[in-house]
């Protein structure tokens, strides 16, 4: 799924569980009063719902919605992903290709229509679908179709800026979508796998060194991230010492370096680095890996380079992935 214009998350991004009918208010619908009584909302497909509306905050300024919308489109990843954590099937959203959404999502991303490809958006498409409710990011080129989607229905973005969280899309499309509850269950789960990961593994953690890398798309480099970054993020919350090599790049930035420059990671311990949904290095890292110099790296020959699908996290089951996978390798060192 097409992300972002910086080169930290220019990468192709990826990634519903069917709203179940809330047969609790069909009563209450049957003597015509409002869906606020009632906690879900209706499968996309159904007949229930409600006139109730509710002012939400969004990256335009003040916008009304739906209290329970039924028929949501998303034109983001980011949305899309914390849709289906929340408990919701979209009945649109972007096509970014099935070998760039997480399995977890894949069967639910396939049943639904898909609406935009990038900055393509197939604005009659998404009007055919008569959504009540249109979500995204307000990346750039979904801030220029705005005004166009925001006339076929309300049209919520979540505010887009490359130092903020991971965590503020899908808290912002939980409020769009009138899922506090939901979203509170996950914040407790990923809260208390953190806690437990650290439990279990603290000194692993913190006794070493971890950095942080992708390939890159700048010709002949890859890229360093920081530990503000999506990934970084996650791994300072387990409680990690950052190498020198990710530690010295700025908050909202990457540094862009020659494959030649392996050395730079000299001083690692674990290296994480992104990787397609089959586990195979993404984008051009293999480069790197390929590199007599890299190889001699303690990090490489300790077998500590760790690879993620969830390298950048769209939702709260993608963070839970990374911690996952981190779990996963450390639980693998004898040491």
């Amino acid at each position: 799924m097409t992300a972002l214009s910086s080169p930290a998350a220019s990468p192709v991004r990826r990634r519903a569980r069917l709203l179940r009918p809330a047969l609790a208010c069909a009563a209450a619908l049957a003597l015509a009063l409002t869906a606020t009584a009632c906690d879900d909302s209706s499968s996309p497909g159904g007949t229930a719902g409600s006139a109730a509306t509710r002012a939400v905050d969004t990256a335009h300024g003040k916008v009304t919605v739906p209290a329970h919308p039924l028929r949501i489109v998303s034109v983001h990843s980011w949305s899309t992903e914390s849709l289906y954590d929340l408990g919701l099937q979209p009945v649109g959203v972007e096509n970014s290709g099935a070998n760039y959404v997480p399995p977890r999502y894949l069967a639910r991303w396939k049943s639904a229509a898909k609406v935009t490809t990038g900055a393509d958006l197939d604005y009659e498409k998404i009007a055919s679908l008569k959504p009540d409710l249109i979500v995204g990011v307000d990346v750039p080129y979904l801030s220029k179709a705005y005004k166009r989607l925001s006339a076929i229905a309300p049209t919520a973005f979540a505010s887009f800026k490359e130092t903020a969280a991971w965590s503020a899309y899908p808290d912002a499309t939980a409020r769009f979508v009138n899922r506090a509850t939901q979203l509170d269950r996950l914040k407790q789960k990923y809260a208390d796998r953190i806690a437990a990961v650290r439990k279990a593994e603290g000194a692993k953690l913190s006794g070493n060194r971890w950095a942080v890398i992708q390939g890159g798309f700048d010709s002949g480099n890859y890229w360093i991230y920081s530990p503000a970054s999506p990934v970084g993020d996650i791994l300072a919350k387990l409680g990690v010492r950052f190498a020198p090599a990710t530690a010295s790049v700025a908050a909202g930035s990457t540094r862009s370096v020659s494959y030649e420059r392996a050395d730079l990671l000299k001083d690692a311990d674990y290296v994480v680095y992104y990787t397609n949904n089959d586990g195979s290095p993404a984008n051009n890292i293999q480069k790197l890996f390929d590199l007599r110099s890299f190889k001699e790296l303690p990090a490489a020959k300790n077998h500590r380079v760790v690879g993620t699908a969830d390298f950048l996290p769209g939702s709260y089951s993608d963070a839970l992935g990374v911690v996952d996978t981190i779990a996963d390798a450390l639980a693998k060192q004898s040491g």
